[in-house]
C-alpha cells in the first residue's frame, strides 16, 4: 500500500471494523437489557414468526384454563341448588309417607297435602331461579342442540378452551336437563297445552341431536338436515290437531291409533278415564275439564305410538292414515336424502332415517313418565301410595344430572391441568428461541466490548499514519 495523504485506507479500514464491533455491541446491549434474543424481525426472521404463533397459542391455553374454572364454578352453582333440591325432595317423600297410611283424616291429609305442593313449587322456584351470568341453569335452557350463530347461544352450554375449533381438542358440552318439579313429575300437574308443547320442543331437540355429528359439507346431510323442520312442524300439527279435533267432536280420525295398541298399552294409557276409547263426540262434551284431558293424554300417548313405532319392527312410519303419521316429513326428508348429489351411500341413508326413527323412539319413552298421574298429589292415600315410587324416580333423575355434573367437574378439571402443562411446555419451547441466553451473550457482548476498544485505539493509530508523509515533505 502506497503512503497517500489524499486517503487514508488503513483509518477507512478501521473505521468500518469499528462499526461492525460497535453495532454488535449495541445488538448484545439491547438483547441483555431487554432480555430477548429476538427484539425485531431482523434478529431472526423465522424465529420471531415461529414464537409470535406459539404466544398467541400460550394466550389461549391461558384463557381456555379460565374458561375452564368458570365451567367448573357454573357447575358448582348448579350443583348447589340441586342440593338444596335433594332436601325437598326427601321433604316430599316423607310428606307422601306420613299421607299413605290410613290415621288421618281429611282435614289433616290436605295439610299434608298443601305443604306437599308448596315443596314441589319450591323445587320449581329454585330451577326456574337458578343462574350463572344471567343464564339459567335449570330450568332446561341448557338442554337441547348448541346454536351459538346469535348474540345469545341456545341449548347445550359449549365450553371452549383449546387453540383451535376441533371437537375432539377444543371443547367440549355442558347440558342440563330441566328439573323443575313439573318435570320431575311432581307436584300439581302441568296442563295439556304444556306438556304438548314440551314434547313438540323435545321431540325437535332429539331429532337434531341425532344429527349434531354429521358433516354439513356433504350435499346428502346439508339437505336432509335442512328438511328437519319440515318434519317437526308436522309433528306439532298433529299433535296439536288431536286437541283441537276432540274439541270439535272429531274422533272418528284416531280410532285407527287407539286400535293400534296392545290390550297391556290400552289399559296403561286409559287407567283412570271415565268412558270406553274412543269416546264419541257426545260423551266427550259431556266430561269435565279434568276427564277431557285424561283423553287428550291417552289419544297423544297413543297417536305418538303410532306414529313412531306401533309395531316394534323398528319402521317409524307404521301409520297410515293422513292425520297422525308423519309419512309427509319423512318421505320429504328421505327426497332431500336421495336427490342429493353425490348420492350417499345406503349405510349413510339408513342412518339418516335411524335419526329420524330414534326421535319418535324418544318421546314414546318419555311420555311413559311425563303424563302419568302419581307423584302429583299426595290427597288421598291411594295417591300417596302412588307418589313414592315416582318421588323415588324423581331422585334418580336429578341424581343423574347430578352425576353428570361431577363427572364434567371433574373432566374440567383434568382440562384445567393439561392445559396448565401444555401452556407452560409451550411458553418453555417460545422462551428457547426468543429469551436471550444471559451467559453466552455476557460473553459475547465483553468480546464486543474489547474488539471495540480495541478498534478506537487502532482508528486513533491509523488516524496519525499521513502525517508520515509530512516527514518526507519537510525533509
Amino acid at each position: 500500500m502506497s503512503l497517500v495523504v489524499n486517503h487514508n485506507m488503513m483509518a477507512a479500514n478501521v473505521a468500518r471494523n469499528l462499526n461492525a464491533h460497535y453495532s454488535n455491541l449495541s445488538t448484545s446491549t439491547q438483547r441483555l437489557s431487554t432480555g430477548m434474543r429476538i427484539n425485531s424481525a431482523a434478529d431472526d426472521a423465522a424465529g420471531l414468526a415461529i414464537s409470535e404463533l406459539q404466544r398467541a397459542d400460550i394466550a389461549a391455553l391461558q384463557q381456555g384454563a379460565r374458561n375452564a374454572n368458570d365451567a367448573i364454578s357454573l357447575i358448582q352453582t348448579a350443583d348447589g341448588a340441586m342440593g338444596v333440591i335433594d332436601e325437598k325432595l326427601i321433604r316430599m317423600k316423607e310428606l307422601a309417607e306420613q299421607a299413605a297410611t290410613g290415621t288421618y283424616d281429611s282435614t289433616q291429609r290436605l295439610m299434608i297435602e298443601s305443604e306437599y305442593q308448596q315443596m314441589a313449587s319450591e323445587i320449581t322456584r329454585i330451577a326456574n331461579a337458578t343462574d350463572f351470568n344471567g343464564i339459567k341453569l335449570l330450568d332446561g335452557t341448557l338442554s337441547g342442540v348448541h346454536d351459538g350463530s346469535q348474540m345469545t347461544a341456545t341449548g347445550a352450554l359449549k365450553v371452549h378452551f383449546g387453540t383451535g375449533n376441533d371437537s375432539a381438542e377444543d371443547y367440549y358440552y355442558i347440558e342440563i336437563g330441566d328439573v323443575t318439579a313439573q318435570a320431575l313429575g311432581l307436584g300439581n300437574a302441568s296442563t295439556y297445552d304444556e306438556d304438548r308443547n314440551r314434547i313438540i320442543a323435545e321431540f325437535k331437540a332429539n331429532l337434531e341431536k341425532n344429527m349434531r355429528g354429521w358433516d354439513r359439507g356433504e350435499a346428502w346431510q346439508k339437505a336432509a338436515y335442512d328438511n328437519i323442520q319440515g318434519i317437526v312442524d308436522d309433528f306439532a300439527a298433529k299433535i296439536t290437531q288431536i286437541q283441537a279435533d276432540m274439541e270439535a267432536g272429531n274422533v272418528d280420525d284416531y280410532t285407527d291409533a287407539w286400535n293400534a295398541l296392545t290390550q297391556e298399552q290400552k289399559q296403561f294409557y286409559g287407567k283412570g278415564l271415565p268412558a270406553d276409547m274412543p269416546p264419541t263426540a257426545d260423551q266427550y262434551t259431556a266430561m269435565s275439564q279434568s276427564d277431557k284431558e285424561k283423553v287428550l293424554y291417552a289419544y297423544t300417548r297413543a297417536a305418538i305410538d303410532f306414529m313412531g313405532d306401533a309395531d316394534d319392527d323398528g319402521d317409524a312410519t307404521t301409520g297410515g292414515f293422513a292425520n297422525l303419521n308423519l309419512n309427509t316429513g319423512i318421505t320429504a326428508f328421505e327426497n332431500a336424502v336421495g336427490a342429493a348429489q353425490p348420492a350417499p351411500t345406503q349405510e349413510q341413508q339408513d342412518a339418516a332415517r335411524a335419526a329420524v326413527d330414534e326421535a319418535l323412539h324418544s318421546m314414546s319413552v318419555a311420555l311413559e313418565t311425563k303424563w302419568d298421574a302419581a307423584g302429583r298429589t299426595v290427597a288421598t292415600q291411594e295417591d300417596a301410595q302412588l307418589a313414592l315410587d315416582a318421588i323415588n324416580n324423581a331422585i334418580i333423575e336429578k341424581d343423574k344430572v347430578r352425576a353428570h355434573l361431577g363427572a364434567l367437574q371433574n373432566r374440567l378439571e383434568n382440562t384445567i391441568t393439561n392445559l396448565n402443562v401444555q401452556a407452560e411446555n409451550l411458553q418453555a419451547a417460545e422462551s428457547r428461541i426468543r429469551d436471550v441466553d444471559v451467559a453466552t451473550e455476557m460473553t459475547e457482548f465483553t468480546r464486543q466490548q474489547v474488539l471495540t476498544q480495541t478498534a478506537v485505539a487502532m482508528l486513533s493509530q491509523a488516524n496519525s499514519l499521513p502525517q508520515m508523509a509530512m516527514q518526507l515533505v519537510g525533509g
